[in-house]
């Protein structure tokens, strides 16, 4: 795992802990204000690294989680069915509250949201 901008043993730690020493495989990089993670592409099968950042998280709970009107969503320009997207979602939103609660509240509140816990 490559981590950039940051003490490689704090968040190598902070991972650990927050995945209880268990990272899954599909998480490749981690920082303050990005997880990167390995997607399946639906129509190519190959996995790719999806880079998910702080923006990327409530631009989906502010547009996409609240639409109805399709099965698919998007998260970060990786559009996928709404169950595998809200799930990914909802654990990058977890890790940015583990890790940079206070970004996290920054950015939601230039779209009016605010963290409920």
């Amino acid at each position: 795992m490559t981590i950039k901008n940051e003490t490689t043993t704090t968040i190598d730690d902070k991972l650990n802990d927050f995945y209880d020493d268990n990272i899954p495989a599909y998480v490749k990089n981690a920082g303050k204000g990005y997880i990167t993670i390995m997607t399946g592409n639906d129509w190519e099968g190959d996995p790719s690294p999806l880079k998910i950042t702080i923006k990327d998280v409530i631009a989906y709970y502010y547009k996409d989680a609240r639409s109805f009107s399709s099965g698919i969503r998007t998260l970060a320009g990786f559009s996928s069915d709404w169950r595998g997207i809200d799930g990914l979602a909802s654990e990058c939103l977890a890790w940015f509250k583990f890790i940079n609660r206070e970004a996290l509240a920054k950015e939601g509140k230039k779209f009016d949201m605010e963290l409920a816990s």
